[in-house]
């Protein structure tokens, strides 16, 4: 996704980052809820940290108790399609049909509350879907630091590797991609422990974990709460 060309096309319809006034940033996990959700959430609690989950829609219809976990927890959840699809490849009728409005009414009927963020699977969508979130009044919201967690989670150095990715490419306004769905028999447990090495520092420099939502309202964008 290109951050530049989206934001000047779309400036009410895509958030990339937040503004740049403060050291915020927004915790974003994808593909869930998973096996390891119950533990990031447990640790997001123990560290006071609120952040937004982009959920499947299958897997939300899975483990609906989780996605009222997620909200019990104060964090928010939005739209990351029905299924993990490269969404490219399908119309924006389709798209709508089988991919946005599915997940959407899934997370809603889940958690009684209006659903308006989405994000693409990789990133990923064509101009005439973004034009038909722009319609619906849904915002894209994207990404501007990715440390590449659900690559080989479980190589010794990997925590580390992590960690370290967020901390070089950190800067005010950051939006950071993780992931705490489900991947075959691979394990995501090592996402708890990338948490627990990651906040204490960065509020150490400063730093404040926001949800999407606060990104949104600060740039101005109207957004139920």
């Amino acid at each position: 996704m290109d951050y530049h060309a989206f934001l000047a096309a779309w400036p009410q319809v895509y958030l990339g980052r937040g503004l740049a006034d403060d050291p915020h940033l927004c915790l974003t996990f994808d593909d869930g809820p998973g096996v390891v959700t119950p533990a990031v959430l447990e640790a997001l609690d123990q560290l006071g940290v609120t952040a937004t989950f982009f959920c499947l829609g299958e897997a939300a219809l899975h483990r609906p108790d989780m996605v009222r976990a997620i909200v019990a927890g104060g964090h928010e959840v939005g739209s990351h399609g029905h299924s993990h699809l490269d969404l490219r490849q399908l119309s924006a009728e389709v798209f709508a049909r089988t991919q946005v409005l599915p997940s959407i009414r899934a997370l809603e009927d889940i958690t009684g509350s209006e659903v308006t963020l989405f994000r693409p699977p990789y990133g990923e969508i064509s101009p005439a879907q973004v034009e038909w979130l722009a319609s619906e009044g849904l915002t894209l919201v994207g990404w501007s630091v990715d440390p590449q967690d659900w690559a080989d989670p479980e190589a010794p150095g990997h925590v580390s590797r992590v960690v370290g990715e967020i901390t070089r490419k950190l800067h005010p306004g950051a939006i950071v991609l993780l992931h705490d769905g489900d991947d075959g028999d691979t394990s995501r447990a090592s996402i708890v422990e990338i948490l627990n090495e990651l906040v204490h520092p960065l509020r150490h420099k400063g730093y404040t974990f926001v949800k999407a939502g606060h990104m949104l309202r600060r740039r101005g964008v109207a957004m139920t709460t």
